[in-house]
């Protein structure tokens, strides 16, 4: 699900319908965090809370996740409680749009220069262990996006299953 592409694809949802905070386990267990505890990532620009997942395989300064499967409630159709939306998170509102201000003043735009996407690569966190009153949720959670139009979503997904019946 890389960005929103795939976000609609049925069988990718089944699979992955909610994201983590990878960290490296030596430096969580620094932290007090371990293995799906809820925690809080703060950067100059906001903070979200979410669970932490915990590998060795990662810089001991970095953290990553997939960003595209958090979704807003109601978002692309899906239901009001769809676990994107319950479970899952984004971070772009951690990310400034503009870099620091030079020495003239001038603050260039904080995007990759080859695509012109979010710089993603270079937003700088700081993590800490959520308190009992902050866990349970991710945060944060704007309201609901309703469609402007009837939505018709059914139970269960079956391609193809008109066109097997008119056989």
């Amino acid at each position: 699900m890389y960005h929103s592409w795939g976000s609609q694809n049925a069988w990718l949802r089944q699979i992955m319908s909610e994201n983590r905070l990878y960290m490296n386990r030596e430096t969580a267990g620094a932290l007090g965090i371990a293995d799906e505890d809820w925690v809080v990532v703060e950067s100059r620009n906001g903070a979200l809370t979410c669970q932490a997942r915990l590998m060795e395989g990662l810089n001991p300064n970095s953290v990553w996740t997939w960003n595209a499967i958090g979704k807003r409630s109601g978002a692309w159709t899906l239901d009001q409680k769809a676990p994107e939306s319950e479970r899952g998170f984004l971070l772009n509102h951690l990310i400034s749009e503009y870099l620091p201000a030079d020495e003239s003043g001038h603050r260039a735009s904080n995007s990759d220069p080859v695509t012109g996407q979010a710089a993603w690569f270079d937003l700088t966190v700081r993590v800490r262990k959520a308190s009992a009153a902050e866990a349970g949720q991710t945060a944060p959670h704007p309201g609901t996006v309703h469609a402007p139009f009837a939505v018709h979503n059914p139970e269960n997904l079956r391609y193809g299953a008109k066109m097997e019946a008119a056989e």
